[in-house]
């Protein structure tokens, strides 16, 4: 188990972590909660999310050698139905909100000093783009 460090709010937790080489996948854990989604349109965009994060991964996996580790991806089911999805690093996370109203739906990273403290949030308009730079992104920083 690696701890990393919440860098919203500064709390430390313990997490499990993947290797990028190695067999399991950290979309697994997130992919298990798809039929407790009750809006379709939300089960849909995380069902695409998760295939677009596995996709990238393998290319990832395909152009890399030993990357290191990286933490499972954790949801929250909103009472409103929409999904909020993250990947939490110690000096980073990456976090994908799925809304019941796609054009509504974005992404969002936040980071600490080793990163200059930067905030970037966006709707997730294009998956199939965005998802393979921030698994770029996140394979180059851990």
């Amino acid at each position: 188990m690696n701890e990393s460090r919440d860098v919203t709010t500064g709390s430390s937790g313990e997490i499990s972590s993947f290797s990028l080489g190695g067999g399991s996948s950290p979309t697994r854990e997130v992919k298990a909660i798809i039929p407790q989604v009750k809006n379709t349109i939300v089960a849909e965009q995380l069902d695409k999310l998760l295939l677009t994060i596995s996709t990238a991964i393998k290319l990832v996996q395909q152009s890399y050698t030993d990357i290191g580790n990286i933490p499972p991806l954790i949801a929250h089911i909103d009472e409103d139905g929409a999904v909020l999805v993250e990947w939490v690093f110690p000096d980073f996370r990456v976090g994908f909100n799925l809304e019941p109203n796609p054009s509504d739906s974005g992404w969002h990273l936040i980071s600490n000093k080793k990163f200059n403290e930067r905030t970037i949030s966006e709707q997730l308009k294009d998956m199939d783009d965005i998802i393979p730079q921030i698994v770029y992104f996140i394979s180059k920083s851990i």
